[in-house]
């Protein structure tokens, strides 16, 4: 018993320690079924953008539909301004986001609690964040669905035509992102 606790509590502790450190990297890639989210399919979030912009969507079998969205590869990044390896993202995130502004949409979702609108928009100037920011208490029902994300950076690829397609716990594969958005 006191073997299988410590083997337990040892796979705890690397798993709690590897989602936001300085030199993490992309820790998994998921391209199955994505059934914790199926499961609780059915879900329609509201989110607001730190320039007080609405965007809506919905998750239903795998599928995100958002009349917003539509045509594009969305990415959705769970992530907060605390994390190294979600910092580390967002110049990647930026020269995508550029790149591809007609194929893809990022939308930076905050799991953070207590951030002043000030501090926040500070932040995000000196980092010339490009994709919008969602913040609210929406992002924690969202992370709460959405595999019951609590490692950051985590993020969501969804196709073009709205099929769940990869999720990444750590820092996103430049190279693997890129591949899915031209392949839609």
């Amino acid at each position: 018993m006191k073997k299988l606790f410590l083997i337990f509590s040892s796979i705890l502790l690397v798993l709690l320690f590897t989602g936001c450190g300085d030199d993490a990297k992309t820790i998994i890639e998921d391209e199955g079924s994505f059934n914790d989210l199926k499961v609780q399919g059915n879900k329609t979030y509201n989110f607001v953008t730190t320039e007080g912009k609405s965007i809506t969507l919905k998750v239903d079998n795998n599928v995100l539909t958002s009349k917003q969205l539509e045509g594009k590869t969305v990415l959705l990044n769970f992530w907060a301004t605390w994390c190294a390896p979600c910092l580390e993202e967002i110049p990647l995130f930026n020269k995508l986001y550029e790149k591809y502004n007609d194929k893809l949409e990022i939308i930076g979702i905050l799991i953070e609690k207590n951030k002043k609108p000030e501090e926040l928009q500070e932040f995000m100037t000196k980092l010339n964040m490009k994709f919008p920011v969602v913040v609210g208490d929406e992002n924690y029902r969202a992370a709460k669905a959405f595999d019951d994300v609590k490692m950051f950076p985590e993020s969501f690829v969804f196709g073009k035509d709205g099929k769940f397609l990869k999720k990444y716990v750590g820092v996103v594969d430049e190279a693997g992102l890129e591949s899915l958005i031209n392949k839609n």
